[in-house]
């Protein structure tokens, strides 16, 4: 059970961010987490978030050392100082992510489906007993389908990329650089760097994610064992518009014919003498 059990401290699919490594987290954006408009947004380039998850681990019937996975967590966004709400309504976050991995190797551990739901929520109860640990119970502003995630070094660092579902974003919440709001926007990702951390979980963490959000707990009880355990969590998240592939290409067309009118005009003329 040793390498189940290093398993268990790399698995979770929001956890601590060991540094901003995030390819969008350079792209400031901006968040109101009331969802008023642009005026009452928050310049930011990642979002601390910090909450907790309960993981399943499902051997493989056929190949012992292979294994698949499910995890369901809730988490609160953070202000700089990561102990304090962002914002006056709590940012909540609700997911649920699948994969697969290997016993004998860490490194082959994916995350290969998934969601991930935010929620605007003035009722401040996140962590308390309400019903899915308080993490679902505001307005849900935007959702996001998990792409992939992989193991990004040998020192737990978890790279998981999600795109944004279509209709799914409420304007007046979330913005770019320029103060655009990204329901009016298309092709919008989130990126996340993670790592974890097992924990004892307490009572509403057993109500709450156990039993609500994973529904684990079919006669009304739960155990902990090496395939079925709680996580204490931190991370940071980013989110950007990128460019659709066709905007991209007209964008470098562009520039080259700028670089090719620029490269012309300091050419100098030919001498028409012979």
């Amino acid at each position: 059970m040793r390498i189940l059990r290093q398993m268990m401290h790399g698995l979770s699919i929001l956890a601590i961010a060991v540094s901003s490594q995030s390819a969008l987290a350079a792209n400031d954006w901006q968040i109101n987490s009331a969802g008023s408009g642009a005026n009452g947004a928050t310049a930011i380039s990642a979002l601390d978030v910090n909450g907790v998850g309960f993981v399943q681990l499902q051997p493989d019937v056929n190949v012992p050392y292979l294994f698949s996975f499910i995890e369901h967590g809730a988490y609160r966004a953070l202000s700089i100082d990561g102990s304090t709400q962002f914002g006056a309504n709590e940012i909540t976050v609700s997911y649920s992510v699948s994969g697969s991995g290997n016993f004998d190797d860490k490194s082959a551990l994916r995350m290969s489906a998934g969601r991930i739901d935010l929620f605007s929520d003035p009722n401040l109860d996140f962590g308390t007993g309400a019903t899915n640990y308080g993490a679902d119970n505001g307005t849900r502003f935007a959702s996001f389908e998990i792409v992939d995630g992989y193991l990004a070094n040998e020192q737990g660092l978890f790279i998981v990329n999600a795109r944004g579902i279509a209709g799914s974003f409420a304007e007046g919440y979330l913005f770019n650089a320029a103060g655009t709001d990204l329901a009016t926007l298309s092709n919008v990702q989130l990126e996340l760097a993670l790592f974890n951390q097992p924990s004892i979980p307490d009572g509403p963490i057993i109500s709450g994610i156990v039993c609500g959000m994973a529904q684990a707990c079919p006669n009304g009880s739960f155990s902990l064992s090496p395939l079925a355990y709680t996580v204490q969590d931190k991370g940071s998240v980013a989110i950007s518009a990128v460019p659709e592939p066709e905007s991209s290409a007209m964008l470098l067309a562009g520039l080259g014919l700028v670089a090719t009118l620029t490269r012309r005009r300091r050419s100098p003329h030919r001498s028409e003498h012979i």
